[in-house]
Parts: C-alpha cells; sequence; structure tokens
C-alpha cells in the first residue's frame, strides 16, 4: 500500500482542499434549520427532491473538480462519455450525521478489462483512516462504498473534515497514471426537531429532510437503499433523477445503480 499512498497524496494536497472548507466548529456541528415546503406543501411529491448546499460549503472557485484527469497521455476511460466522477455537491463537500457513511461514484467503463480500483479516506493531517482496493466488473454505473464499522475503523468525528478518494489504477508498474476522482465529506449533528421528523418519516421522505438541510451523504445513500429494493418503481427514479440533477449530476441519473459488492 505504500506506493498508493504516496500517489494520493501527491495527486492533492489534504490540507489544501480542507482548509478551504474549514469552519467554525460551532457552524460545523449542529444543523436546525426547519425543512423547507415548496409552493406551501410538504415535498413529498417524486421528482421534487432536491438538494439545499449550505452556502458556508461554496468552495472559493466555482471550477468543476469532480474528475481529477490521469497525468499521462492515456487514461482508463478514454471510450467513456462519463468519466469518473464522485458523487458529491459542487463544493465537493458532503455532509453527513452518520460516523460510517457511504460514499458513491460513477464508474465509467475501462478500456482495460483487468482495471483495478481503490478507495481511501483521508483526515485533516494527511492520515489514512482507511484505505481499500475494490472490486469491480468492467460495467459502468453508480457505485457505492460503505466504511467498516467492525474493522478497527475510528468513526468520523463531528466538525471535521475527511478527504476520500477514488482511483482507477490503468498501469500498477505507473501510478502516476491513476484516474482520481475526490471528494470531501464531513460529519455534523442534527437538532432535536429535525431528528423527530425522521423518526417519524419513511425512507423517501427522509430523504427530502436530508436533502433540504444540505445533508448529501444521508440524501443520497437513503434513497439509494430505497431504489435498489424497489428498482422499478418510477416514482423513486424520479426523486433520483431530480436529486443528482439538483447538484449538475443529471447526466449521471440514468445510468445504473450497480449492486453492492462484497469487498476485501
Amino acid at each position: 500500500m505504500k506506493k498508493i499512498t504516496k500517489f494520493l497524496l501527491n495527486v492533492t494536497s489534504v490540507g489544501s482542499i480542507l482548509s478551504i472548507a474549514t469552519l467554525n466548529a460551532f457552524q460545523l456541528t449542529v444543523v436546525g434549520q426547519t425543512t423547507p415546503n415548496l409552493d406551501g406543501q410538504p415535498i413529498t411529491q417524486p421528482g421534487r427532491v432536491r438538494f439545499v448546499g449550505p452556502t458556508e460549503d461554496n468552495l472559493s472557485s466555482p471550477n468543476d473538480r469532480r474528475v481529477r484527469p490521469s497525468y499521462a497521455g492515456s487514461t482508463c476511460d478514454e471510450r467513456s462519455k462519463i468519466k469518473l466522477t464522485a458523487l458529491v455537491p459542487e463544493s465537493l463537500i458532503g455532509r453527513t450525521v452518520s460516523e460510517y457513511p457511504v460514499f458513491f461514484f460513477y464508474l465509467p467503463k475501462s478500456d482495460f478489462d483487468d482495471t483495478q480500483a481503490e478507495f481511501a479516506l483521508i483526515d485533516e493531517k494527511d492520515n489514512f483512516i482507511y484505505e481499500t482496493p475494490l472490486k469491480i466488473k468492467n460495467s459502468p454505473g453508480v457505485m457505492s462504498v460503505s466504511i467498516p464499522a467492525n474493522k478497527n475503523v475510528p468513526p468520523l468525528e463531528a466538525g471535521k473534515n475527511y478527504r476520500w478518494s477514488i482511483a482507477l489504477i490503468c498501469y500498477p508498474e505507473d501510478r502516476s497514471t491513476d484516474v482520481v476522482a475526490t471528494g470531501i465529506v464531513r460529519r455534523v449533528e442534527l437538532s432535536a426537531d429535525i431528528l423527530r421528523e425522521l423518526d417519524a418519516a419513511d425512507p423517501p421522505q427522509k430523504t427530502v429532510i436530508y436533502a433540504q438541510n444540505g445533508i448529501w451523504q444521508d440524501a443520497l445513500s437513503t434513497l439509494a437503499a430505497v431504489r435498489r429494493a424497489n428498482p422499478n418503481n418510477t416514482d423513486l427514479a424520479a426523486d433520483w433523477e431530480s436529486l443528482l440533477d439538483s447538484v449538475k449530476l443529471g447526466e449521471i441519473a440514468a445510468e445504473p445503480l450497480l449492486p453492492i459488492e462484497p469487498q476485501p
């Protein structure tokens, strides 16, 4: 793992990204706004799930940095219309209330049948919290990675930023050719009012509550779970399209949601 670790740290300076996103600890920790309504009605209709990103999460530069291209002339996914993409808001920051959140990314079809991939989670001090190779199939779609709670992985701490990344390993002997997508995750705590709303809600309604309160990771993972359980439900498909479109990832909405693959 040493070569992998060194490469990922060189691709993007964790400190430089996370320092942009650092906020006052009080601002980070508790989310307490009331879930807004649309047109005077609760937002529960299919296709009405829209993410409302916290304004303080916006980075100074509006440029889309979801995809980090290879530094060599060739990449693993040259034939793919949609490149490797971390499913995160434009700010790159996905808030979560979970100690062990789920991360999503779009996996393109690779030019190589034996392409490998790797997931990594790094804290503000450039320490690797979790890293693992991924079992992937050479078929495009949205894939998810869960942080295991049973492998001595410490839980995310509220109010802190962590960087996560997905690397497609084109040439294992030359990691400088990796294609990398990255995002930031920040754990926050919810107010008692919002927790009561969530306790009384079904999964589609929970998605709305999370999305309208800026909790991206949990909105996405909650909706993905109910979609996997109901793959033919057109209302849920509309919600999925609406949620992704609200963060300018609409082109990925029609791509398949891949089954969860057991990871090493």
